[in-house]
């Protein structure tokens, strides 16, 4: 495989999922900074901003504008800590949770397009693959 095949072929196919869901998830009344956010806080409800900000790879400045427009849609809702008021917690709403769920069935459905005609093992193939680029390329930052 020629030098940078394999950038250009994971970058375009990067580019055909990201189009793909933002397609769907706008459809949805979601934005494409919401699904990381939404999908971390379903697991780690309550969590303190500044940790929301570094798991989700977002600068503090960014993760404070985007969680002001998903309180005013109605998303999620801050509090202050009850030990330290300088630390905001991030909390889930009902509609916060319902746009969890969609965005998992969206990102499922694309799944199934993108491994349509692929056997169980094919795709085990590329689960394993993707995750040893990601490792390599985390360790070496």
């Amino acid at each position: 495989m020629p030098a940078g095949d394999l950038f250009q072929l994971l970058l375009a196919n990067s580019r055909l999922l990201n189009r793909r869901a933002q397609q769907r998830l706008s459809l949805a009344g979601i934005t494409s900074g919401q699904p990381r956010l939404l999908n971390y806080l379903f697991d780690h409800d309550g969590c303190i901003q500044n940790e929301l900000a570094q798991n989700c790879d977002l600068k503090p400045a960014t993760i404070t504008r985007i969680l002001a427009g998903m309180e005013k849609s109605g998303l999620v809702f801050r509090l202050s800590d009850k030990s330290d008021r300088r630390i905001l917690r991030v909390f889930l709403t009902e509609k916060g949770l319902e746009a969890h769920h969609k965005i998992q069935k969206i990102f499922h459905l694309i799944e199934k397009e993108c491994f349509r005609d692929f056997s169980d093992q094919e795709k085990e193939q590329v689960w394993l693959v993707l995750n040893r680029l990601s490792y390599n390329l985390k360790k070496n930052n």
